[in-house]
């Protein structure tokens, strides 16, 4: 009995070895696929900078943006280029009172410099758009990504007028262009002399021609002494002006009186006026002036005769 029950005993121990052996093996197996193998160190070469940029390039041009080395490139190539500039000599006809422009083109200016200087006393009108000067009437205009840098003056004036230099200071030297600025002053006259008779209850007419005008003038003014005349219908004026290169204005007045006399005048903007004494004679003073008219021609036959006689006698005497 005893034997018997030894036997169960040592039978119950070799099934639980044999359990725990195959829980630890199994225990393992799981461990072994769960955990994986560590890569073993340093498996890999770093790249090179040559393989990162070309690698940087290739993603840039696959984005289809500009590699930063082009933009590094030709930002380099941009700076080593020297500047150009136009240096034809320009005239330029501005009328006084006008707006001129003076043009200065240079290419690849980069981060240069234009400056614009006076030569009649060269002073130092800009540096490209900081203007060293008081008078507003000069301005600097130049957009972005424009070659040109136009100096502006507004208002032009007589002192105004001579030659303008640009200049663009380069590694090797200045480069410059010149500008001549001729201001014109337009001229009006009066067809006839300096006077005009017209009898009582005739008509008076004048005709005025401005030249020298590059735009011909929108309106001409008529003034009789002090006052404009130009919208007097009622008094018998009427005023008409045809521009052209020759602009020509026409003044009729019908029915002249005494009180028409005096001095009249034309005029355009900016403009010298021309001007006119005109002298309307009745009564008295027509018989006056028509008596000196025929004193005046008188005395020139008497003389004629003179003079024809004194050649006679010289010729016999010969």
């Amino acid at each position: 009995m005893a034997a018997a029950l030894a036997l169960v005993l040592l039978a119950a121990l070799l099934a639980s070895a044999g359990t725990a052996e195959r829980a630890r093996r199994s225990a393992g197996e799981a461990a072994a696929v769960e955990v994986l193998p560590a890569a073993p160190e340093h498996t890999h070469t770093e790249m090179t900078q040559a393989e990162i940029d070309a690698a940087a390039q290739a993603e840039a041009e696959a984005a289809g943006v500009p590699a930063w080395r082009d933009l590094w490139y030709s930002s380099l190539e941009a700076l080593r280029r020297e500047p150009t500039i136009n240096n034809t000599e320009e005239d330029i006809l501005v009328q006084l009172g006008g707006v001129a422009f003076l043009h200065c083109p240079v290419r690849n200016l980069g981060e240069r410099g234009v400056s614009w200087v006076r030569r009649r006393d060269w002073h130092i009108i800009s540096s490209g758009v900081f203007m060293y000067t008081n008078d507003e009437r000069f301005q600097v205009l130049h957009s972005e990504g424009s070659d040109d840098w136009i100096l502006q003056i507004k208002y032009v004036q007589k002192r105004d007028n001579g030659t303008y230099e640009c200049q663009v200071s380069t590694g090797s030297g200045t480069l410059s262009r010149l500008v001549h600025l001729h201001i014109v002053v337009p001229e009006a006259f009066i067809l006839g002399a300096d006077e005009y008779h017209v009898d009582a209850g005739s008509t008076i007419n004048l005709v005025c021609i401005i030249e020298k005008s590059p735009v011909p003038p929108q309106y001409v003014f008529w003034y009789h002494n002090a006052r404009m005349i130009n919208y007097d219908a009622a008094r018998g004026v009427t005023v008409a002006t045809a521009p052209g290169a020759r602009t020509q204005s026409a003044l009729l007045i019908r029915g002249a009186a005494p009180a028409h006399s005096g001095n009249y005048s034309c005029r355009a903007a900016n403009t010298e006026p021309a001007h006119i004494y005109v002298y309307v004679s009745e009564g008295s003073d027509k018989m006056a002036a028509t008596l000196s008219r025929n004193g005046s021609s008188a005395r020139g036959g008497w003389l004629s005769l003179l003079v024809a006689a004194w050649s006679a006698i010289l010729r016999h005497c010969l």
